[in-house]
């Protein structure tokens, strides 16, 4: 069956969820806030489809691609919705007013928020019955997993949509109640927490901590090589929102705060626990 697909934010995140959308011979339509981000979000999805024909990929029952500024006649069609926007809970719930009255009866409403409260989605759209969380991870292509979230207003229906469309995407899919930082947000923000720490107090260097979580437990990244792909300033508004949850495990380290107040936020910036100029 055709899945209608809207995905609100051209991004790293979103560009991926499309892609993958198109793969599954979804038409799909990326919805963006400004007109000159438009071409930038069709140029990362040409990205993924170029890469995956240089790899010999067979693309025959692609789908197509539309692109728009308008978010209320985009919706009004679609079958599902993803919101990617970045990790502002007001953005995202005035992306939710807007689709929850634009929207079908039947439309399902995602997020792909790594931790945030699909709750409080569901009540800005008005339709909470339709909201579900779906956590798709970077970079989305290449990985496996969705965290699909359910509040406690999510419908039976909404959530086995949900799951349906994240398989037709090939992905594979845990059930996840909505409590903040879901499981990996919240397992992989106390990590690599701990990670800092340990640097801060002179335990070993990155490159000994990452070496050692790599071989040592297999991981495929260390966790501060990991905490440079997030991004420091991001993974430091986790930290303050996780502690406000959870407590002081998740007190960002000093030295997490005097990085991100350098301007050393990762890979985006060319510095973080590593240098990537």
């Amino acid at each position: 069956m055709t899945t209608r697909t809207v995905v609100v934010g051209g991004g790293i995140m979103g560009a991926g969820i499309a892609y993958e959308a198109r793969v599954a011979g979804f038409p799909v339509t990326i919805v963006e806030s400004k007109p000159e981000f438009l071409e930038a979000a069709e140029a990362r999805v040409g990205h993924y489809e170029s890469r995956a024909r240089s790899k010999g990929a067979e693309l025959a029952g692609f789908g197509s691609l539309d692109l728009t500024t308008d978010l209320a006649s985009a919706a009004q069609d679609a079958d599902v919705i993803v919101e990617a926007v970045s990790e502002d809970l007001d953005l995202k719930r005035s992306i939710f007013t807007t689709v929850g009255s634009a929207a079908g009866d039947d439309t399902v409403l995602a997020s792909n928020t790594s931790g945030l409260p699909i709750e409080v989605l569901g009540a800005a759209s008005t339709r909470p019955a339709q909201v579900v969380g779906t956590h798709f991870f970077n970079p989305v292509p290449a990985m496996r997993l969705v965290e699909v979230v359910r509040s406690v207003e999510t419908s039976d229906t909404t959530l086995h949509r949900a799951l349906d469309f994240c398989h037709a995407l090939g992905k594979e899919t845990v059930e996840i109640r909505d409590l903040p930082g879901f499981v990996t947000t919240r397992l992989g923000t106390l990590l690599m927490c701990e990670a800092i720490r340990a640097y801060e107090q002179g335990v070993a260097s990155a490159e000994h901590l990452d070496t050692a979580m790599k071989l040592g437990y297999n991981h495929p990244m260390g966790p501060l090589e990991l905490a440079d792909r997030v991004g420091l300033d991001t993974l430091l508004a986790i930290l303050d929102d996780m502690r406000e949850a959870f407590g002081d495990a998740f007190r960002a380290p000093p030295l997490l705060r005097q990085m991100v107040a350098a301007g050393k936020l990762g890979r985006k910036s060319g510095r973080g626990f590593y240098d990537y100029s």
